[in-house]
């Protein structure tokens, strides 16, 4: 048996050009190529026997000291190679940056099948999903330092239980990156992960945006294959991956991974994206970013709390959230919010009705884009003074 990884490469050209030469303003043409490399390798899945004959025991852990916790230190070996490794145990405090979390979701077990790691001498069972994440993730050249909850938390012991799960958010902000694991790949998931890829970057949201070269079924269908996965509906990615100071999104052999100051960024652009008019047109199925939003809102609030901001709702935060109102005039839903915002969020973008709504969203872009790439704000003691101040 195999599974597929998907690697691909994009070489696009492309030329647009605005008719304004025959009197059509709001008309542009766009032509070019594109051409997609894609190679679809099939990797043996084909796992090495785990031939216990008796000699290995179960795993028994020992007690964890106050703040402690266990590592599991992965050692390097090929996919279907057997898994092993070791667990040992580190001051929380004193292990900063020094692993990496893993965040997933444990699945169901599977009674056709059973999954063991060796731990020194013994053994571990692991679910399919944790076992499939294990084996992609390991390098093949060197130990890998993890902290995974089904294997580093005694889930026998309830007292043990109790007590990881408080240190919950100081081990997954501590750790130097949270691997936020999917699961397999699927062919739709090449096109999802390049325009979260594209989302993460600088680039304009011109002619060369993936949502542009593609038809409107293949980047919903993309999009989908990702965001509506299992994993992002689990409460606990709202304290794994939201408040990690690096996060790689992983499904199969493809990744993409941003720091902690790219957050706002990478929220902004998919706001602008979601209010955008090619986003709103029949044309393009409702793609749901929500649940990817709501994870990203979380992470950027921790950081700007983390630097001793204050969070305050932006221009670009009020209009998105009212994106589904209904207005005559599209562009109204930019105008007729411009109230909501601190006059210094606004301050230089002026009502012109004399451009058209995607002139005016160019012109929106361009003014919420800079902003959100300014410094957050206030100070929490700064916003108390004025609050005083004001009450």
């Amino acid at each position: 048996m195999s599974r597929p990884l998907y690697y691909w490469k994009l070489v696009s050209y492309y030329l647009t050009v605005p008719l304004n030469f025959l009197g059509l303003s709001d008309w542009r043409v766009s032509f070019g190529i594109w051409c997609r490399i894609t190679q679809d390798r099939r990797i043996a899945r084909v796992e090495v026997p785990f031939d216990n004959d008796g000699e290995l025991e179960v795993y028994r852990y020992k007690p964890l000291n106050e703040n402690a916790i266990r590592l599991l230190q992965l050692e390097p070996g090929a996919y279907g190679d057997v898994l092993r490794g070791r667990l040992i145990h580190a001051n929380l405090a004193k292990a900063q940056q020094q692993y990496t979390a893993l965040s997933y979701t444990w699945g169901r077990p599977d009674p056709t099948q059973r999954h063991l790691i060796r731990i020194g001498n013994a053994y571990l069972e692991v679910w399919s999903n944790l076992n499939i994440a294990l084996r992609t993730i390991r390098s093949g050249d060197r130990p890998v330092t993890l902290w995974v909850d089904a294997l580093c938390i005694n889930q026998n012991d309830i007292a043990e239980r109790g007590a990881q799960v408080q240190l919950m958010t100081q081990i997954y902000s501590g750790a130097a990156s949270v691997h936020s694991w999917l699961g397999e790949a699927t062919a739709a998931s090449v096109v999802g992960m390049e325009i979260l890829s594209y989302l993460l970057e600088d680039s304009p949201f011109d002619d060369g945006a993936p949502w542009h070269r593609r038809l409107a079924p293949e980047v919903s269908e993309g999009l989908r294959d990702i965001i509506d996965r299992e994993y992002f509906q689990r409460i606990w990615i709202v304290q794994e991956a939201a408040v990690g100071r690096r996060v790689a999104l992983q499904v199969g052999g493809l990744n993409i991974s941003w720091e902690a100051a790219d957050t706002r960024r990478f929220l902004a652009r998919i706001k602008l994206l979601e209010i955008s008019p090619l986003w709103s047109t029949p044309e393009f199925p409702a793609v749901d970013f929500r649940a990817l939003r709501e994870l990203l809102e979380q992470s950027s609030t921790a950081t700007t709390k983390r630097a001793g901001h204050a969070v305050a709702p932006t221009l670009l935060d009020i209009v998105h959230t009212m994106r589904h109102m209904h207005s005559t005039d599209p562009r109204d839903k930019i105008f007729g919010l411009m109230g909501l915002a601190a006059p210094a969020d606004v301050a230089g973008f002026v009502p012109d009705y004399m451009l058209s709504w995607e002139e005016t969203y160019k012109k929106f872009y361009d003014h919420t884009y800079a902003a959100a790439l300014k410094d957050p704000g206030q100070t929490l003691e700064e916003h108390a003074k004025e609050a005083q101040v004001q009450g």
